[in-house]
């Protein structure tokens, strides 16, 4: 085993004594924003969901987590296991220790496989020579209880004609009973893709079969494709993928970067796709992933990279969305939340005007619109914020101009606008800065975080309108 400890490349075996929980003294002044039931670090930054697996009784998820603080240092995975997405108990951990990991264990996926989850990670290293970053495509494997067994390298070198950005390996299981693997690459050319291995068994040296070819996504100013996810849901195949550099425009597009599905056929390593779109609309969301063995759970990471937080000052960063229940509707991906709501706490309140709701920034709102123009404003303080949801016209935008951010947060913009050619359903689950809307039953998402100190739970409606809500916590 190998401590690593070179600035931000600290892993958790260097820790000093006590040195985690003076960090987490400093999460806890976080009195306003730090979430209620959805998964945040308990220090540092969270960012990608990782090795997601369902066993067969548990679900397995991993995030990547850099814990001394709220910036991208050495990567580690973090475990926890539940069964309801409510309680959770913790497996072991990636803790880069290993000169294939020397920089950090960064993101990747997880198969079943002989009744043992087997991790595909990818390790990354930097020459001593140059610091050039060296990936490896390492695999990490676990018995069901959580426990760590071994890791090893499996690649130690990218394949000709392609930079050092090779990265993220999602597995899955062909028919024929062989592993292949999808991995996130960019070409010597600085345009993104993603590659395509195949294993016989864990014991086999991958062989790269391919690109994945996609000819009906535009790749245009594409550097990179990140954390691909290949898998099939309801007969159709259906990739996943965050890709880098793609041009923001007004009404898709709208982030730095970008969460892209492509529904279709698979055919010869040549993905025919039948439509392609975004999976979310809101501000924040980025390097969505699907649970192995599933039948189409996801969890997204609840933020961007290169994003700074107004919470970043109380040493945490960022969250995983609420697991998504993905379905096959009209040729598209309908996306619905994996929380178990108790009906029997639902009550029903008329909104005139102005209301206060107890409880409202960690509480579940339904509400019919009937295709009707609509502005809500939720919450207000003493500075006069207020947080903005408009629909009109057929356009529904998500407008945080009169909350906190960041400068960073500000240079894309305030506004995020969401087509909806018909809405007549909204569902939102607020949980203190962060909201995730599901529009007609999961046609489509908008993520976002805001930032309101201090807030008064009280909504404004430019119409009456009867509301449906269910307290989280």
């Amino acid at each position: 085993m190998h401590i690593f400890n070179q600035g931000k490349y600290k892993s958790l075996h260097a820790q000093q004594a006590g040195e985690l929980a003076e960090i987490r003294s400093v999460v806890e002044q976080d009195k306003g924003f730090r979430p209620s039931y959805h998964i945040a670090p308990p220090t540092g930054l969270l960012n990608d969901p990782n090795g997601l697996i369902f066993d067969g009784e548990k679900y397995h998820i991993f995030y990547q987590w850099f814990p001394y603080d709220a910036i991208h240092g050495m990567k580690h995975w973090k475990h926890l296991i539940t069964k309801d997405f409510r309680h959770f108990s913790e497996g072991d951990m990636l803790i880069p220790d290993e000169i294939f990991e020397s920089h950090g264990c960064y993101s990747g996926g997880a198969i079943l496989w002989q009744d043992k989850i087997v991790a595909f990670y990818t390790g990354n290293t930097r020459r001593a020579s140059d610091n050039q970053r060296v990936p490896h495509q390492n695999i990490a494997i676990f018995d069901k209880s959580g426990k760590l067994l071994e890791k090893r390298c499996l690649l130690n070198a990218v394949p000709q004609g392609y930079t050092e950005h090779v990265r993220d390996p999602k597995p899955y299981i062909t028919p024929e009973g062989k592993i292949r693997f999808v991995l996130g690459a960019q070409r010597e050319d600085l345009s993104g893709t993603a590659l395509l291995y195949e294993m016989d068994n864990l014991q086999d040296t991958p062989r790269l079969l391919s690109e994945l070819s996609l000819p009906h996504f535009d790749n245009q100013n594409v550097f990179m494709w990140e954390c691909p996810d290949l898998f099939q849901l309801a007969g159709k195949d259906v990739f996943i993928w965050s890709p880098q550099g793609k041009q923001r425009e007004a009404t898709q597009f709208q982030n730095n970067f970008h969460a892209v599905y492509a529904i279709g056929t698979l055919a010869n390593n040549q993905f025919n796709s039948e439509h392609i779109e975004e999976l979310d609309y809101g501000f924040d969301f980025y390097a969505p992933q699907t649970v192995h063995n599933s039948n189409g759970v996801l969890l997204g990471w609840i933020g961007l990279p290169d994003l700074t937080y107004p919470t970043d000052q109380y040493k945490w960063h960022s969250m995983l969305t609420l697991p998504r229940q993905l379905r096959v509707k009209n040729g598209k991906i309908y996306q619905r939340p994996l929380l178990n709501i108790e009906a029997q706490n639902k009550r029903s309140i008329l909104v005139e005007n102005s209301q206060i709701i107890d409880g409202l920034d960690t509480t579940y709102l339904q509400i019919s619109v009937e295709n009707q123009p609509l502005l809500l404003q939720f919450f207000s303080n003493e500075q006069g914020q207020k947080l903005n949801l408009n629909y009109q016209d057929g356009m529904l935008s998500l407008d945080r101009s009169q909350t906190e951010q960041t400068e960073l947060m500000k240079q894309f913009g305030d506004i995020r606008h969401c087509p909806v050619e018909k809405l007549e359903k909204l569902e939102i689950f607020f949980d203190r800065s962060v909201m995730e809307i599901f529009i007609n039953d999961g046609e489509k998402v908008m993520t976002s975080r805001f930032f309101i100190a201090n807030r008064q739970n009280v909504l404004e409606a430019s119409r009456s309108i009867e509301i449906e809500i269910i307290k989280l916590m």
